[in-house]
């Protein structure tokens, strides 16, 4: 195989300065999205099929107040577990952090998130190094537990990411891809990588913010192709019927690609 590709879990781990300049440049991306939704987009459905695009929105408020509060998200992780015993502990929590917004119109949120974001952004990078040490339960089978450094520096921008792509989905916006859309992508196929326990293969991921990286360990013999945003989409779990390509090699490849999934 002749192709030029760089080895996916060698990507260096994005630090805090790095991960504030992603998190103001993901900011603005989403408040332009936000900034133009009218009256009929509010109610219309999201990927997140429990979610419409209100809802959403009062979910990403809730996670800059919680990354502001520590006292607040300690106060939704136990009225979550207490309201919402059938659910896992992540899904629980952001039912409490919806129901806190409930009576909260569309615009009131946007604005709530304009005014709230930054200041998120900057409480996590304040977060001590012995808080970020620690290891916290994600709920998520391919990556059960991770250090909170690596949620305040890259899960949340990742997160935000998302759901960005969600909005411009459910309201018909064009999404608006940036130099820091090729860093949230290149920290997820790290991520995945780092959990890949498949034969190596090299993923070609298309559109601006793609590349070509070596997934697993030794001399890969396939190649599989995707749209960027499409892949990520498909490693959220939001489309298990991602379109693949396989390029050269093994079908089995092409399974496992199709199968692997990642923390957002």
């Amino acid at each position: 195989m002749t192709q030029t590709y760089g080895e996916a879990a060698r990507l260096p781990q994005t630090g805090r300065d790095q991960s504030v300049a992603v998190a103001e440049a993901e900011g603005r991306a989403a408040m332009d999205v936000l900034g133009k939704l009218g009256d009929e987009d509010w109610h219309r459905p999201t990927d997140c099929v429990e979610w419409d695009v209100r809802t959403l929105v009062s979910h990403l408020v809730a996670q800059c107040e919680d990354n502001i509060s520590l006292a607040t998200m300690v106060r939704r992780e136990i009225t979550g577990r207490r309201r919402h015993r059938g659910m896992g502990p992540v899904d629980a929590h952001m039912a409490a952090q919806v129901a806190d917004h409930a009576t909260a119109s569309g615009p009131e949120l946007a604005e709530r998130f304009t005014l709230l974001w930054p200041r998120a952004v900057q409480a996590r990078r304040r977060r001590p190094g012995l808080m970020r040490r620690a290891r916290v339960d994600t709920g998520v089978a391919e990556a059960p537990r991770m250090s909170v450094g690596h949620l305040l520096d890259t899960i949340y921008n990742r997160d935000l990411w998302m759901h960005r792509v969600d909005l411009a989905r459910a309201t018909g916006q064009p999404l608006v891809v940036g130099e820091h859309d090729r860093l949230i992508v290149e920290q997820v196929i790290r991520d995945l990588a780092l959990t890949w326990s498949g034969a190596p293969v090299v993923l070609e991921l298309t559109g601006p913010a793609g590349g070509t990286w070596l997934i697993g360990s030794g001399e890969p013999a396939s190649v599989v192709r995707a749209d960027a945003v499409a892949y990520l989409r498909a490693l959220g779990g939001r489309d298990p019927d991602v379109p693949l390509e396989l390029v050269s090699g093994s079908d089995a490849a092409l399974a496992a690609a199709r199968r692997a999934r990642v923390v957002f």
